[in-house]
């Protein structure tokens, strides 16, 4: 099983907002002119942001029992059986792809802060926004990180870094008058508070978007871009490496699956064919950011911040209704409240790359709750890979630590 692969500024037209990567050009480094080369570099390096997103989504989502593996590679069992060695695919799966994303939008944001309109330059609030996302992803999937061969970063020295990027973001935006980078970037806000822990500012933010925004990771059918911009559940569904787990099989709208082929095909390891439907094609756009997730967000963080189940429970029956699944009927404690809570969450942003972040900010929800079969259930991998870890994060891999000279033995 392998997903996309490295790239820089590449060709992307589709629609998503007004944050589509529109035919990006070579530019001359010594001849950059922030105003008129500014939207080109923010697209192409929103493009890296785009890649990575999809990488995380598929292969966190191994982590977070979202999907099951087809693949024969014991490599990517491992993975999914949360048991990472030294030897696997950490790198090209997540930290690779990630660092490609912070440091290109980094540079942007670099490059077009010297510009003479630099204070209200939507192609500044861009790079800011993707930024922001890419530092929030690290903080969310990787055990730490490393921003462009620095030193080793905590979850919330990472997110501290989305903060403060998601803030210049909205307020370069809002001055530029680009209202999708903002709400967009709100979300990513309330999102990286909540990470966190800063609840009233992750309720303050996810309160500023409206209910039925919705900012989309732009995917093309592109022959010749395939393995990178194509919708990359789609890719590897049809090659036979994906396959959505019992848990997912439950009737909802929200989480559609195939088995119309279980009969004809099989999977790489011979798992009966029932897999992901809700992505068709190769052009099928992925949400990143939402007016729905704000909703999450925010009655997440009154429950966490002082108990209040009021707006939980709310959505919980709104999302339960659109399901098909009837009013909730469980316990209404804190904790019963939060399990139903993201229970409902992983069904909207099922393969959206959230459900990792879900699941690591909440440890005390049992992972049943959540989507999860139960420990000692059948596992899908071949006989003789490891049985499951416990580690909910991706650590750092060799490919930096051993070229990283802070990462030395006297540095550590």
């Amino acid at each position: 099983m392998r997903g996309p692969v490295l790239t820089c500024a590449v060709v992307l037209a589709a629609a998503a907002c007004n944050m589509d990567v529109t035919n990006p050009s070579v530019i001359d480094a010594g001849k950059f002119d922030p105003t008129k080369d500014g939207q080109t570099l923010s697209l192409s390096a929103q493009t890296n942001l785009y890649i990575a997103y999809q990488n995380v989504a598929v292969y966190g989502g191994l982590i977070a029992e979202e999907l099951w593996t087809g693949a024969v590679r014991l490599q990517t069992n491992r993975l999914s059986a949360r048991s990472f060695s030294s030897t696997d695919d950490i790198n090209t799966d997540f930290f690779a792809l990630l660092s490609l994303a912070i440091a290109s939008n980094e540079n942007a944001v670099t490059a077009l802060e010297a510009g003479a309109n630099a204070g209200s330059d939507a192609n500044l609030a861009r790079a800011s926004m993707n930024a922001g996302f890419a530092l929030e992803l690290m903080a969310e999937t990787m055990c730490s990180g490393v921003v462009q061969s620095g030193p080793e970063l905590s979850d919330a020295q990472l997110l501290d870094s989305a903060i403060a990027r998601f803030t210049t973001a909205v307020t370069v935006g809002t001055a530029a008058g680009a209202t999708d980078i903002v709400n967009a970037s709100n979300v990513g806000l309330a999102r990286a508070y909540l990470q966190a822990g800063q609840y009233a500012n992750a309720a303050t933010a996810a309160g500023l978007v409206p209910p039925s925004f919705i900012a989309n990771v732009v995917t093309s059918a592109s022959s010749s871009t395939l393995a990178t911009l194509s919708n990359q559940f789609h890719l590897l569904t049809i090659s036979g490496n994906l396959v959505a787990p019992v848990r997912y099989r439950v009737g909802d709208a929200r989480v559609p699956v195939d088995s119309t082929q279980v009969a004809t095909q099989s999977t790489l390891n011979g798992l009966p064919y029932i897999v992901q439907g809700k992505y068709t094609s190769y052009a099928d756009p992925i949400r990143l950011a939402s007016g729905l997730e704000a909703r999450y967000i925010a009655a997440e963080a009154a429950l966490h911040q002082d108990g209040s189940t009021t707006a939980a429970l709310a959505l919980i029956d709104e999302r339960r209704g659109v399901g098909g699944q009837g009013a909730y009927s469980g316990a209404t404690d804190t904790l019963s409240v939060m399990a139903e809570l993201l229970n409902q969450r992983a069904r909207d942003f099922w393969l959206e790359g959230k459900k990792l972040g879900d699941l690591r900010r909440n440890p005390s929800v049992p992972l049943t709750a959540v989507l999860a079969d139960p420990a000692g259930a059948p596992f899908y991998r071949p006989a003789g890979a490891p049985s499951f870890g416990s580690t909910l994060c991706v650590p750092i891999p060799p490919e930096e630590t051993n070229a990283n000279p802070n990462f030395s033995i006297a540095a550590r």
